[in-house]
């Protein structure tokens, strides 16, 4: 072993990957690439010119903190390496006490973008959009941030307000917004109304209790055939629980049919899911109430846009690939990934994605999302969905042979 390498073992200032392998080098030197030894020794090197040429000391511990934040935030927009203090905000879901503004958030560019404003939450009303860059909390620069720390700068006391500095794509100006934290109660099931001889319902999210929710809905519409069709309105609708998803896809669906694959390195990240109700009864939270026999023939028109995210991404795909609906909108957002917890230490963890969604005939979603069978812009105003001022929904209502 090199004798710098064996200084800064003693020292203490080995970094994250080298004590890895410094602490089986017989082992692991014959399994590593002179590239990769020779990009071990030259990061430790650096570690310790920080050690004793920078302008201040700093702690080695902290230091290898950020290596490890670095590794990890390097991989993609999801995975996220907690220390102490993240981990346990993490397990208690955020501070006590604290809200936020109702948006669900991923990494793009290295900056906290806007996967979704969730449905009557303060930034929707504030007018926030999926894919909305964040640049600024509070004057505090969003460059480089991890996901966590930035929830972390957008909760506070509910109340209070938190000013942001936003970039929209398309925009040669930057916006300033300033918006009031509150509590955000989602619905899974915010909207249901009928349309001449066309029902609709609005999912906005994906919980134990949107299934039931969604069921409940359909059951108070009117019953085939006065109701000859159905529009099912998954626009800025952030997804959720797989569990939920792989219900609400299969009530539409023929026993049987493909949901969606999933797709990763380890044996368990490779499944194949159908649609399976003696299966999905099998979870413990499902309702095992009847379901509807027409939600899987009525004719259905799915609402899309770059809200439409995650599990309303796996729903959208599901029914599109089988020919069960067509999609009116925008493209999707493409977040189709699954994230798993791994503990490190008794207060250290990693979250790693560890698996990628593919729709039932192969399509990838995460960073491609879903293109619609006809496209239709969304209102300009929140107020304007479900109106006459809804291009999407005057365009899915005509395909179904209705009038808003």
């Amino acid at each position: 072993m090199p004798n710098h390498v064996l200084t800064l073992l003693r020292s203490g200032l080995i970094p994250c990957t080298l004590s890895l392998a410094a602490a089986s080098a017989g082992a692991q030197a014959s399994r590593m690439s002179p590239e990769m030894l020779a990009e071990i020794q030259k990061f430790a090197a650096m570690q310790a010119m920080i050690g004793t040429d920078y302008v201040h000391a700093v702690d080695p511990v902290s230091v290898m903190n950020s290596c490890m934040k670095g590794m990890v935030s390097g991989l993609d927009g999801q995975s996220v390496y907690f220390d102490a203090a993240a981990f346990e905000e993490f397990k208690n879901g955020g501070t006590a006490g604290e809200v936020g503004i109702g948006v669900e958030l991923t990494l793009r560019a290295g900056l906290p973008s806007i996967t979704t404003a969730i449905d009557g939450s303060a930034a929707q009303r504030a007018g926030l959009n999926p894919k909305d860059y964040i640049l600024e909390v509070d004057g505090h620069s969003m460059e480089e941030t991890t996901l966590e720390e930035a929830v972390k700068r957008l909760r506070g006391a509910p109340g209070s307000s938190v000013d942001l500095l936003i970039r929209r794509p398309g925009e040669a100006t930057n916006r300033s917004l300033r918006i009031t934290r509150e509590l955000t109660r989602m619905k899974p099931v915010s909207d249901s109304r009928v349309f001449g001889s066309v029902g609709y319902i609005k999912l906005s999210g994906f919980t134990d209790q949107s299934a039931p929710a969604l069921r409940a809905a359909f059951k108070a519409l009117p019953s085939p055939p006065s109701m000859k069709g159905l529009v099912l309105d998954l626009r800025n609708s952030p997804g959720g629980l797989l569990t939920a998803t792989i219900e609400i896809a299969a009530m539409f669906l023929p026993e049987g049919a493909p949901v969606v694959n999933l797709e990763g390195r380890l044996p368990e990240s490779n499944q194949s899911i159908r649609a399976d109700r003696q299966e999905i009864l099998r979870n413990r939270n499902a309702v095992n109430e009847p379901w509807p026999e027409a939600m899987r023939s009525i004719p259905m028109v799915v609402l899309v846009n770059a809200g439409t995210a995650s599990g309303a991404e796996i729903v959208a795909g599901a029914l599109q690939d089988n020919g069960r609906a067509k999609l009116v909108g925008g493209k999707t957002f493409g977040r189709g990934s699954i994230q798993t917890v791994r503990q490190l230490t008794a207060n250290t963890a990693i979250k790693l994605t560890t698996a990628i969604y593919k729709t039932p005939t192969g399509r990838v979603l995460q960073n491609k999302g879903l293109a619609p069978d006809v496209l239709a812009a969304d209102p300009e105003r929140y107020d304007d969905r479900a109106t006459t001022q809804d291009g999407g929904l005057k365009q899915a209502l005509a395909m179904l042979g209705a009038k808003p």
